[in-house]
This record gives C-alpha cells, sequence and structure tokens, in this order.
C-alpha cells in the first residue's frame, strides 16, 4: 500500500479575509452539493456495501450492513467458490420536490458484493438471516475426509 504525507501550513488571516473565505467555501459546498444531488438521481453504477469476514476452522461468516432494507430486496447467491450478495437500496426521499441534501453518505441504488471461498463448504447447511439491518450469512467447512492429527514420536533416549 502506497501511503501519501503531505505537509500543510495554515496561517491565520484577518476577519475580512476569513469572511470572504467562509462565503467562498459556502458557495463551493452549496453547489457541489446541488450537482451531487441531480447525479445522484441518474446514478447507474453499483457500489459495494460494508462487510465484516470472519472464519473459524468450523465455518466462514458474512456480516453485510443493508440498512433499511427488507429481506424481499436482497438477493444471496451461493458459488462453488464464491458468495455473492445484491440488490438495489431505494431511496424514499429522493422524489420529494424542493427536499435538498446537506450531506449525502447512505449510498443508494444497486449494490453486488463479492466474497471469495477459499475452501468446499457444506451447502445444504448454509444459513442466511437479516435482522436489525445486517444480513449474516454463516457458511460450514465441509469436514476433511482422512484429514487426522498425527503424533510426533520421540526417539528412545535410553542408551
Amino acid at each position: 500500500m502506497r501511503m501519501r504525507y503531505r505537509q500543510v501550513t495554515y496561517r491565520s488571516v484577518g476577519a475580512g479575509a476569513q469572511h470572504q473565505l467562509e462565503q467562498h467555501y459556502r458557495r463551493l459546498l452549496n453547489e457541489a452539493l446541488r450537482q451531487g444531488q441531480q447525479s445522484m438521481s441518474h446514478r447507474s453504477s453499483s457500489w459495494r456495501p460494508l462487510a465484516d469476514i470472519l472464519e473459524s476452522p468450523e465455518m466462514m461468516i458474512v456480516k453485510v450492513e443493508l440498512a433499511g432494507m427488507t429481506e424481499e430486496e436482497i438477493e444471496v447467491t451461493l458459488y462453488e467458490d464464491a458468495l455473492i450478495v445484491s440488490g438495489t437500496r431505494q431511496d424514499i426521499h429522493g422524489g420529494l420536490p424542493n427536499l435538498y441534501y446537506h450531506e449525502a453518505q447512505v449510498r443508494y441504488g444497486p449494490f453486488r458484493l463479492e466474497v471469495y471461498i477459499p475452501y468446499p463448504i457444506q451447502g445444504d447447511a448454509v444459513t442466511a438471516r437479516y435482522e436489525n439491518g445486517f444480513l449474516w450469512v454463516e457458511l460450514p467447512r465441509l469436514p476433511q475426509a482422512g484429514a487426522e492429527r498425527v503424533a510426533i514420536q520421540r526417539p528412545d533416549t535410553d542408551a
């Protein structure tokens, strides 16, 4: 991963210059919010929801944040080596006239999450549940056939 460090110097400005600077940034912010609102209603690209992927010797658990949705709006597809969670989160406020966002951090529209599964799982034992805005998918591992722990013997030291 590449990290960049920037050295920044801040200067104090007089009251008049500071007021002009604040007005300038306020105009820029309002313009950006208006443009963002317009582009949000026409946006078709998909986004990736936040997810936690946990693993134990017995299973993998995928926890996906999908607040504000119903179970019917979420599609879970299991492949041999991948789990796909997809759907579309609707913005109920998107069509109201004269309503403008101050901030827009919640993503709406089509989404897709792809999780690679690195080992065989028991497909018939996979469970998915949606509660309190989180989707939980439990993927139990297939028991490894013939895998047994072998004890290491120490040589006799009676000589």
